[in-house]
């Protein structure tokens, strides 16, 4: 929509194309970009995916509208459309003769304006949001960034105001933040998750001993029920992009099915008291002592965001043949199928975060592998010699390499400036091609219960729109736990 509306600004006639069920998703769209009444024609279809001949077929069903559409003179409103009225929320009042009705009144309320995830809700009162506040030294009106889609403001206060809903308890409260502002970050693709129709989400991961002072969960069940400070952290960032992004489900929230985990997201603590290895937020350049949180789209279009690798008391060895099969299996899409100027995400290069239980950490590391040198290892092993190349996957990375160096398509579909050397010397003789972009999109956390277990596999192809979806950030301004001051 935002291209066709700079192409409509520039003045050259422009028409988008709806398909069926995705009429109030472009109505938003164009009410966000700032032309309300850009012309938009509902065609009798689904084109993506769809074989040629079909989609030749659904074109010439909808040709004399599209012309129409094209050609029709300007109405008034069309020449001069109204400007949107800026939007203004007075504090919510609620009576009733009885507090059980004034909370089934409430909860209705917040739900029948979008405000809710359709969970029952703990009312942010003034006191309740004072209260979440005493969590940190942070000034309630510090403004963090917009939120996609609709770019509402982020501040402290609000995210607190989102927290009260969530249930969470103040000391979770910097914890919240920090995750906020990994989503936040300027390099950071938060439009595609939010508003795309694969089934995607985010993982929450806390590494450092605030994850073990708030009572966070790494063991046994550690993505399920029952533990307060997973569920209702995730819970507080759901609801934080829900109501300042402005999310609802089919309006501008297109995933098809909805997504697993979609109220509390994939929210853990790294099991550190258990791992042969430094926290994980030390390869990202924190010191071992710091308390961070590291956040991360997964999830795919018509794929699940966990998939466990395996079997259960399977071999430390044959579950890293497991690993490195999975990302093998990617090699027809990432090299074969891609074609330079085609926006196809199923050929973007993944990203991978790879949970890995204790016990074979611990084996791992007894092999001699530090969390470096296991990725560095993955990453070789996935790597195709150029001898086995095809010649259809010759000309794709190819391909790639020159669209790269040009700047041009989708940016996730684009290897990083600093890589396109490293793929200009693999695609030679003697050469090796890696499938996955670099070493740095391989992530390894310990988490899961002490002995036994499978490796769980967490990807998400590169970002389309920015060049992360993979951020971690520092725990900072605690007052009411000994880590995250």
């Amino acid at each position: 929509m935002s291209g066709t509306i700079r192409s409509e600004k520039l003045g050259i006639p422009t028409l988008f194309l709806v398909a069926s069920g995705f009429d109030h998703d472009a109505e938003e769209a164009a009410i966000d970009n700032g032309m309300p009444t850009i012309r938009r024609l509902l065609i009798p279809g689904f084109v993506w995916g769809q074989p040629g001949e079909k989609k030749i077929l659904l074109a010439k069903a909808s040709f004399a509208d599209m012309i129409n559409a094209l050609t029709r003179p300007l109405t008034p409103e069309e020449t001069k459309p109204k400007p949107k009225e800026k939007e203004v929320y007075s504090p919510v009042k609620i009576t009733a003769a009885s507090y059980e009705e004034a909370i089934e009144k409430f909860n209705q309320l917040f739900l029948d304006n979008r405000w809710g995830d359709g969970l029952p809700l703990i009312p942010p009162t003034k006191e309740a949001v004072k209260w979440m506040l005493t969590g940190t030294s942070r000034s309630p009106n510090e403004v963090m960034g917009k939120v996609a889609t609709k770019y509402g403001t982020a501040t402290i206060e609000k995210i607190a105001i989102n927290a009260v809903m969530a249930g969470a308890k103040p000391e979770y409260l910097p914890v919240i933040i920090a995750a906020m502002e990994g989503l936040l970050d300027k390099e950071y693709d938060l439009l595609h998750p939010q508003a795309s129709m694969g089934q995607f989400n985010w993982a929450v991961i806390f590494s450092g001993p605030i994850g073990e002072e708030i009572g966070m969960n790494s063991s046994t069940g550690f993505l399920g029920y029952g533990w307060r400070a997973n569920n209702t952290i995730g819970r507080a960032v759901r609801l934080s992009l829900l109501n300042l992004g402005h999310m609802w489900p089919g309006v501008n929230d297109m995933a098809r099915v909805g997504r697993q985990s979609a109220h509390t997201l994939y929210t853990f603590a790294e099991n550190q008291k258990f791992s042969p290895w430094p926290p994980y937020h030390v390869i990202q350049g924190y010191k071992a002592e710091d308390s961070c949180v590291t956040v991360s789209t997964i999830g795919g279009y018509g794929k699940w965001a966990v998939t466990t690798l395996g079997s259960v008391g399977m071999a430390a060895e044959m579950q890293l043949n497991e690993v490195i099969k999975s990302i093998l299996d990617r090699r027809e899409a990432v090299f074969a199928q891609y074609k330079p100027g085609v926006a196809d995400p199923y050929a973007l290069p993944c990203k991978y975060i790879f949970l890995i239980p204790p016990e074979l950490a611990q084996s791992y590391q007894k092999q001699g592998f530090t969390r470096e040198s296991l990725r560095e290892y993955i990453y070789k092993k996935t790597s195709v010699p150029y001898e086995e190349l095809s010649p259809k996957e010759i000309q794709s990375i190819q391909g790639r390499i020159e669209i790269s160096i040009a700047g041009g398509g989708l940016v996730g579909g684009r290897i990083p400036p600093d890589r396109i050397p490293v793929f200009q010397e693999a695609l030679k003789p003697g050469g090796k091609v890696p499938i996955v972009v670099t070493p740095e999109d391989i992530h390894l956390f310990v988490v899961g219960y002490p002995v036994g277990g499978q490796i769980v596999q967490m990807s998400y192809h590169r970002a389309p729109y920015k060049w992360s979806s993979h951020q971690t950030k520092l725990i900072r301004g605690a007052t009411l736990t000994k880590a995250g001051h």
